[in-house]
């Protein structure tokens, strides 16, 4: 997995045990990030379900599930986020101090990018409930629900903040595009950047070939930032996450501090 950072980035990182990589998790600054990465030309085309659309996961043909490795380069400087000033000095905070971790070391969800933060992951496609959940190997064994059945998102009283947000999604082509709103303001979506009830996301998930997945996300958060900006990232079979096509899905055990 590799980071592009687009215009005004942010940032996102993979890791196989979140207590080991906390210090970038915090807020590593400086450098550039590396390109994204080009997938090989040799290996099998992407999985697809009999329509024709992509299948982002697991089939009976091609066993396996996305491996998240860390190692994902520099975040992008803070100064390259349209932050406003509160959101700013916010990010400060949590990055100055050694002994805040994101919400994700305390076994809360991680919703978004934040979401890919984990051992692996994967995405199950049920075509008869129009829907495409999306599991991970870490946190508190909870799962994103993508709607694929075209209804609109609740609005008002409806509406409940949540850590993962209320997700649609349609294809774009080869492209899934996921739209999703409804956040709280308890989790940490993206590194330690804050985000408020606001906050709108898009992301768009494309598998170019068998060992390739594509991400991108922009964060659009009128109460946290004067202008949305977008983040990408990469798995190739050329990067230290890969798709692992001898293994499955396993239990993570999160062991909540308090406990």
């Amino acid at each position: 997995m590799s980071i592009a950072v687009v215009r005004k980035a942010g940032l996102i990182v993979g890791v196989g045990s979140l207590i080991a990589v906390q210090g970038l998790l915090l807020g590593q600054r400086g450098g550039q990030a590396p390109a994204l990465a080009t997938p090989a030309t040799d290996v099998p085309p992407t999985p697809r379900w009999p329509d024709g659309h992509p299948n982002l996961g697991a089939s009976a043909n091609s066993k396996g599930y996305w491996e998240a490795r860390p190692g994902l380069g520099t975040y992008p400087r803070a100064a390259d986020i349209p932050l406003q000033p509160w959101a700013r000095a916010l990010y400060q905070y949590r990055t100055s101090k050694t002994d805040l971790y994101p919400p994700q070391i305390n076994c809360k969800p991680g919703g978004g990018p934040s979401f890919f933060l984990a051992p692996g992951f994967e995405f199950v496609e049920v075509p008869e409930l129009k829907s495409i959940f999306m599991l991970n190997i870490a946190g508190p064994h909870s799962w994103r629900v993508i709607y694929m059945d075209g209804r609109p998102h609740p609005t008002g009283d409806a509406l409940r903040p949540t850590f993962f947000g209320h997700s649609t999604g349609k294809w774009e082509g080869d492209t899934l595009v996921i739209d999703t709103v409804g956040f709280n303001e308890k989790a940490w979506v993206t590194g330690s950047y804050p985000t408020t009830v606001q906050l709108h996301l898009t992301e768009r998930i494309t598998r170019p070939n068998l060992k390739s997945l594509n991400y991108e996300a922009t964060v659009d958060d009128p109460g946290a930032y004067t202008a949305p900006w977008t983040i990408r990232w990469s798995i190739t079979d050329r990067t230290p996450s890969k798709w692992n096509d001898t293994g499955e899905m396993f239990e993570y055990i999160c062991q909540d501090e308090r406990q």
